[in-house]
């Protein structure tokens, strides 16, 4: 206990938080987050209300001699109908379509075989645009691309279950609220009642991606092109640019586990930074250097004084003045314990992706028989499990 005339004081608090802030703000500065790249959810389908046909494009006049070669086109589309070539005729009427927009029949005739071939979206495209240029058209046709039009619509409303919209509508709820692994289970449930349907099978690729599991996102951005005709979907050619960049990340040479444990025990952070972590990289960093910053700059001050008065002490009358840190080791211990916690998280992480990585790059058929494994570390669900000898039978 000190005598009476020694006063003690607290000093450095304020400069450690202050001292925090900036290595957070510093530290953290130019991390990109990768949500802000995300592919973003699609919330609008066919069928999903009263059927409105898009607005019509402003239309061009073709030249004399582009409605000469789109006739002739026509007419050997025509052709290949009769000869039951309907891929044939498709190809040949979206080329007369191209040439002359403005011609009635070239729609009609068009959305008369995309609907033979199945193709309904394109199709029901197809003939919301003749029904807007059939204002001289023959009247009887134009009823018929309407009843046509009509009927396409309400077998594309059939093909999805009340409980695969219902799924839907909770995927998206949920995925907005950023619970991911519940918005995944209800795309999964929208799936299961609808399997080919394109704008579930598209938005649980992007929860799978959110969720780091990208040969999963990627099964499922490659079936989203399978189902959907790139000519009349704008999001086809996104899907296909982000496949070839995750294609390019699972390529590249994974981290690893040792490298991650090895370079996060020697410096805080490390390992995620090597692992390409770099967000939670700077967290681990920030909190260990917080916490020695704190360790050193909180201390106790005792001043001894000649005649203390009013609780302070004149210079001229201080005799010695101590200070002692009394924090200082636990601070170390607890950056220490900081240090080996992120050490061991990159770890984990960096072993989980390599294995995802392994798996997409192995191939579906495998050899049976008895394979054994050495030994391993895995987290499953917040657990670490330890893994001496693994022995597996195919």
């Amino acid at each position: 206990m000190p005598p009476r005339n020694a006063y003690s004081g607290r000093s450095g608090l304020v400069r450690a938080l202050f001292l925090c802030v900036p290595i957070v703000v510093v530290s953290g500065w130019g991390s990109t987050s990768l949500g802000a790249q995300d592919l973003p959810l699609q919330r609008d389908y066919p069928g999903l209300g009263p059927l409105v046909c898009p607005a019509p494009a402003e239309l061009v006049p073709p030249a004399p001699e582009e409605r000469a070669q789109a006739s002739q086109l026509a007419s050997d589309a025509s052709q290949a109908v009769i000869l039951g070539e309907l891929l044939r005729s498709q190809e040949l009427l979206l080329r007369a379509t191209q040439l002359d927009p403005s011609s009635f029949e070239l729609a009609y005739q068009h959305a008369r075989v995309l609907e033979g071939l199945g193709q309904s979206a394109p199709a029901m495209d197809e003939y919301c645009r003749s029904i807007d240029l059939g204002v001289d058209a023959d009247e009887d046709d134009v009823i018929d691309a309407r009843i046509r039009l009509d009927e396409l619509y309400s077998v594309m409303r059939a093909r999805i279950p009340d409980v695969a919209r219902e799924s839907f509508y909770s995927g998206l709820s949920l995925a907005d609220a950023a619970m991911y692994e519940p918005a995944l289970q209800a795309f999964t449930t929208a799936i299961g009642a609808a399997p080919d349907w394109p704008p579930a099978i598209y938005n649980r690729g992007v929860i799978l991606e959110r969720l780091g599991r990208v040969p999963e996102s990627l099964a499922d951005y490659r079936r989203y092109i399978q189902l959907t005709p790139s000519e009349i979907d704008p999001v086809v050619a996104a899907v296909t640019e982000r496949i070839g960049m995750l294609e390019g990340l699972v390529a590249l040479p994974t981290p690893s586990p040792g490298g991650a444990l090895a370079l996060g025990m020697a410096f805080p952070g490390m390992g995620q930074y090597y692992s390409g972590r770099s967000l939670t990289g700077t967290v681990v960093l920030s909190l260990a250097a917080g916490a020695v910053a704190a360790g050193i700059l909180y201390k106790e001050v005792t001043v001894h004084c000649l005649t203390p008065s009013a609780g302070s002490c004149a210079p001229d009358q201080v005799i010695d003045e101590t200070s002692k840190r009394p924090y200082f080791w636990a601070a170390i211990g607890t950056a220490g314990v900081i240090t080996a916690a992120g050490a061991i998280e990159a770890f984990v992480r960096a072993r989980s992706t390599r294995d995802e990585v392994d798996a997409a790059r192995q191939p579906v058929s495998e050899a049976r028989g008895l394979r054994i494994e050495g030994p391993s570390v895995s987290a499953r669900r917040g657990r670490l499990d330890l893994a001496l000898l693994v022995m597996r039978f195919r």
